[in-house]
């Protein structure tokens, strides 16, 4: 198999949240007995992660960063870094950002530069800064694109170089039912048509440098190709969940936080209404429809920042809490110190 990965990052940005670490490259180094891939950034990660674990040795990184101001810091030990991870990744990681916060300054952010503290070639990948030469014979093009936006304008420059049948998955920034929408444009732009691609997901749904996890979208992809990613991200990843496309964003991307917070309330609530109270499902999921969607269009219609002017948080504390009693009074209480926390 031939895998192009498109986009070779840069660490600043995961550097400055000042919440990520290196735990999953120091443990596929590790495993692999490669130092070198315990600071490897994302792409480069995963792009290890295919070759040394799953077995896939012909993987190009494509970037038009590797030809201008593509830094790579050489301040750290491996090794240090490595065993400092076994204990308490905190014990370095200050180091490490304040290092790429300072080049962060003189360095220009992507295309024009980028910091790594590997080079991939010294991890035996190949490295172009074209995405045609990338993706030419390439089985899986694993795309690592700019905000949405942008993407058709770069796919469109490549997609007359992809060949029949290829899987094609983005990473982040990109909805997949949006990734699958930028082939059907280009499809139909095409008077020869372009060619009929497998459009799925690869994406770790955490920083990959971080976690072992990945996440496949179905729904537009063939099963074939699906069960493919999920066996190749189950070897390289250590864990591989296949998901309906629809629900990639709201799981693995920023919004997942409330996926989960929402998630858990209606698990729960459903449990108390239909178990405790026995009223029939139809009935709980008709409250939960509404509740669900009347405080969606709160926010449509007035704006995220501007909720609590016209629904006062204080409002649900003498509501919510006449609920608390049985799966859903495993996580109303939390809920309801948040919000009266939001009318101090």
């Amino acid at each position: 198999m031939k895998v192009a990965i498109l986009g070779a990052g840069c660490y600043r940005t995961h550097a400055a949240s000042g919440i990520t670490n290196f735990s999953r490259a120091c443990e596929v180094a590790e495993k692999v007995g490669k130092p070198e891939i315990s600071m490897t950034h994302s792409t480069v990660t995963m792009g290890a992660e295919l070759m040394e674990l799953a077995g896939i040795k012909d993987v190009t990184i494509a970037d038009p960063v590797f030809d201008k101001e593509f830094t790579v810091v050489d301040d750290f030990s491996y090794e240090d870094v490595m065993e400092a991870h076994k204990e308490n990744p905190e014990k370095i990681m200050p180091q490490i950002r304040e290092k790429v916060g300072e080049l962060a300054k003189t360095v220009p952010k992507p295309p024009e530069g980028a910091i790594h503290f590997t080079h991939p070639e010294d991890l035996g990948f190949n490295v172009t800064t074209d995405d045609v030469e990338a993706v030419s014979d390439a089985d899986w093009i694993m795309t690592w694109f700019p905000k949405g936006d942008m993407q058709k304008g770069i796919i469109e420059k490549f997609s007359d170089n992809i060949k029949e049948g290829a899987i094609l998955t983005h990473a982040c920034t990109v909805p997949t039912t949006m990734f699958q929408t930028i082939f059907e444009d280009l499809s139909s732009a095409d008077m020869n048509q372009a060619p009929k691609v497998n459009v799925s997901s690869y994406h770790p749904g955490a920083v990959p440098e971080m976690k072992g996890q990945v996440y496949i979208a179905d729904g537009y992809a063939n099963d074939e190709t699906v069960n493919k990613l999920v066996e190749i991200g189950q070897k390289a990843r250590g864990n591989a969940y296949e998901l309906p496309a629809e629900l990639l964003g709201p799981v693995c991307d920023m919004c997942s936080a409330l996926t989960a917070i929402t998630y858990a309330g209606i698990l729960g609530y459903r449990d108390s209404v239909t178990k405790v109270l026995g009223a029939p499902a139809g009935f709980a999921q008709m409250m939960a429809k509404e509740s669900l969607e009347q405080i969606t269009t709160l926010m449509n219609n007035r704006g995220i920042d501007k909720m609590e002017e016209y629904l006062d948080p204080a409002a649900l504390l003498g509501t919510a809490d006449s609920m608390n009693f049985g799966a859903t009074g495993e996580i109303l209480p939390s809920i309801l110190e948040a919000l009266e926390k939001r009318t101090e």
